[in-house]
């Protein structure tokens, strides 16, 4: 079962799973591009690693439950994902254990 099928509790559920392991460290997320390509990306929302954030302008993004957005570790730039387009989730704990939350599962 995919995000696209969960019920509203456990997409919620989902995104503070994942937002939580984003704030903590680094995350492996394996996605499908808009372009149909799949793209492993290394990011996080860790505040110690991610640049002090200088809003530019007045405008405001209207605020998309569907869509997270991350600091891409290897790019160094902001990217953002949907979350029904997530195929796999990877993380390490303490680099001891390693957690694995695959979605097609």
């Amino acid at each position: 079962m995919g995000y696209a099928e969960f019920n509203t509790k456990d997409k919620t559920r989902f995104r503070k799973w994942l937002k939580s392991h984003l704030v903590y460290g680094e995350v492996y997320v394996s996605f499908t591009k808009k372009d149909g390509t799949l793209r492993e990306m290394r990011c996080t929302l860790n505040e110690e690693i991610v640049p002090k954030y200088e809003k530019t302008t007045e405008t405001e993004r209207k605020k998309n439950d569907e869509v997270m957005a991350v600091f891409d570790l290897d790019k160094s730039e902001w990217r953002s994902f949907r979350l029904d387009s997530v195929k796999e989730v990877r993380f390490d704990l303490a680099e001891i254990e390693q957690a694995r939350f695959n979605l097609e599962s």
